[in-house]
This record gives C-alpha cells, sequence and structure tokens, in this order.
C-alpha cells in the first residue's frame, strides 16, 4: 500500500497523463505504424517495414551513399548497410558504383520504389481521414500544419547543431 504522499504523487501523474506529449506522440505513432503494416500486407507490400520507408524517401530525393544515408537517417553504418542489402534484394532500391569513389556506392530508388512511394501517398491521405473521423477535418489539418512546422524546426536545429561540430 503507498502512503498518502506517493499516493497523492500518482494520481497528480495520472491527471496530467492525458496530455503528456511524449505519450500522445507514442500512441499516435505505434497506431499509424500499426495500421500501416496490416495495410501494406493486405495490399501486397508486405516486404516493406515502417523503417524502410525512412530510407526510401531519402532517397527518392536524391541519390546518396551509405555514409551519407546513415547520417540523414540517424543510424549507424552497419544498420544502414542492412536496410540498404535487404531494400536492394526486394527491388526497390538500386546501386552503382559512385564516379568520385569507386571504393563506394551511390543508393538510388527504382521503379518499384517509385510505385511504392506513390502507393504510400494514398495510405497517408487514409491516416488523415482516420484522424478527420477521430477529431475532425479542421483540428486534422492543423495538426498537419503543426507537425510540419514543427518538423522543419526540429530539422533546422539538428542541421544547425550538424555544423557546430
Amino acid at each position: 500500500m503507498l502512503d498518502k504522499r506517493t499516493k497523492a504523487k500518482l494520481d497528480s501523474h495520472i491527471d496530467t497523463r492525458k496530455r503528456n506529449i511524449s505519450r500522445g506522440i507514442y500512441i499516435v505513432h505505434r497506431y499509424v505504424n500499426e495500421w500501416a503494416l496490416s495495410k501494406w500486407k493486405e495490399d501486397g507490400w508486405d516486404t516493406i517495414r515502417p523503417d524502410h520507408l525512412r530510407l526510401i524517401s531519402i532517397i527518392s530525393t536524391e541519390q546518396l551513399n551509405i555514409n551519407e544515408l546513415s547520417k540523414r537517417a540517424r543510424v549507424s553504418k552497419q544498420a544502414m548497410s542492412k536496410m540498404v542489402n535487404d531494400l536492394i534484394s526486394k527491388g526497390f532500391i538500386a546501386y552503382e558504383t559512385d564516379p568520385k569513389d569507386s571504393r563506394s556506392k551511390i543508393i538510388s530508388i527504382t521503379k518499384d520504389g517509385v510505385e511504392f512511394m506513390e502507393y504510400f501517398k494514398g495510405c497517408s491521405k487514409l491516416v488523415e481521414k482516420k484522424f478527420e473521423d477521430i477529431i475532425g477535418v479542421k483540428k486534422t489539418q492543423q495538426l498537419i500544419d503543426i507537425l510540419a512546422e514543427l518538423s522543419e524546426g526540429i530539422l533546422e536545429c539538428e542541421k544547425k547543431e550538424h555544423e557546430k561540430k
């Protein structure tokens, strides 16, 4: 049994829990990942995982080597190499020798990778619809705007931090 002071602390935590930002982000992240995996499997994209999306989205805009990809994705070179090899074997990305450094490989998206990105855009719209059903159209659009602004702000802060090093 808890003493009165500890019980009061616990009660205070329970009261503020619903508005805890970390909890909210975790629940939304979990919900979207679980939904995506189920939807992707249902639609025949069962070889893709949410962590693959990070790599595919980075290389959909530019061709990079594994070192640069691992920095941008914030994973080790070993983890990135494993993910790259996995996606190459599935046909979503390809590599070629870097003309500037024959020891390095440049990673690029393939036709199948582009097709998945197109499919993913449709899935994003379905997620928006799910959120609209929960919190309404206006709040969903506000959420999208706030997340876009927050994401860009975070990326800018990270860029500045990286430049200091």
